[in-house]
């Protein structure tokens, strides 16, 4: 197992528990697959001569570490005989390979790339054939975790490489928030957003902060939330952002944080102090 296999933590935010579907109806399921699937154009095939024209050198393989270790030394021997790379990252594999789905950090970043998530059967069979193999027969299928976050990662895999979740966002992370901001601004630079260290001043004087700006926190940073919640911002838990890669949708409402300590009216923001009375905090051109 390579040790960066080993830094690829479970990614959770805050909200996690809430963010699993376990009790959504079958039917409700079925209809958003559905949905999902009409709306999403799915990757298209290659032909087969051209598959087989398609050089193995290209190819950048990084292994899971929930894998077994015997099919990963498998593994390894059919890729040297391949002469197929093994990445020392995610960033910089074509495929990541694994027999299950685990929300690790490889994980979420190759679905925000749209990088094909594969079981080892796919390498073997490429082995075989000596010859590159189209990936769809192989996308990993994990029929329980699919269930219970309301996904397919095939469609979720297709929808990522056309549409980045959060192209051309700017995303403010504050201080606590999990799973780290390391491995938060990693994801986001993965779904084509910026991760900002801090806004300007200036952005603070405005009447309104910018819609092009998002940010993710938790509770225990309410306070350096405050200054945004007094604008009229919104702000989410990690969770929009990490459920959001599985399943390809941001779910705002869902996971927004503070509701219930700001009120908006037509011209003016109301901030709860002191646990239970609003004050006038904003007044809104």
């Amino acid at each position: 197992m390579t040790p960066v296999n080993a830094a690829s933590p479970v990614c959770m935010g805050s909200e996690y528990k809430q963010s699993c579907r376990k009790n959504l109806s079958r039917a409700c399921l079925v209809k958003e697959m559905n949905s999902l699937c009409a709306a999403w154009p799915g990757p298209i095939s290659e032909p087969k001569d051209t598959r087989k024209r398609r050089d193995l050198s290209d190819v950048r393989v990084l292994f899971s570490h929930h894998l077994d270790e015997d099919i990963i030394k498998q593994q390894r021997k059919i890729a040297d005989r391949l002469k197929v790379s093994i990445a020392s990252s995610i960033t910089d594999a074509t495929h990541f390979i694994t027999d299950q789905f685990v929300r690790t950090r490889n994980m979420l970043e190759a679905i925000a790339s749209g990088k094909p998530v594969v079981t080892h059967l796919w390498l073997e069979n490429v082995g075989q054939a000596n010859y590159y193999i189209d990936e769809q027969k192989y996308i990993v299928r994990d029929s329980k975790k699919e269930k219970e976050f309301g996904f397919n990662l095939a469609v979720s895999l297709a929808h990522a490489r056309q549409h980045p979740l959060l192209h051309g966002r700017r995303v403010l992370i504050t201080p606590k928030t999990k799973p780290g901001k390391e491995i938060i601004s990693s994801l986001v630079k993965a779904v084509h957003g910026q991760a900002v260290e801090r806004v300007g001043r200036s952005s603070l004087q405005d009447d309104v902060v910018s819609d092009h700006l998002l940010v993710l926190s938790c509770e225990e940073d309410y306070d350096v939330c405050v200054p945004f919640l007094e604008k009229g911002a919104a702000v989410y838990s990690s969770e929009l952002l990490l459920n959001g890669i599985v399943t390809q949708k941001l779910e705002y409402e869902r996971y927004r944080l503070f509701a219930d300590h700001v009120k908006r009216t037509r011209s003016t923001v109301w901030m709860k102090k002191d646990g239970h009375n609003f004050i006038p905090v904003t007044k809104r051109r």
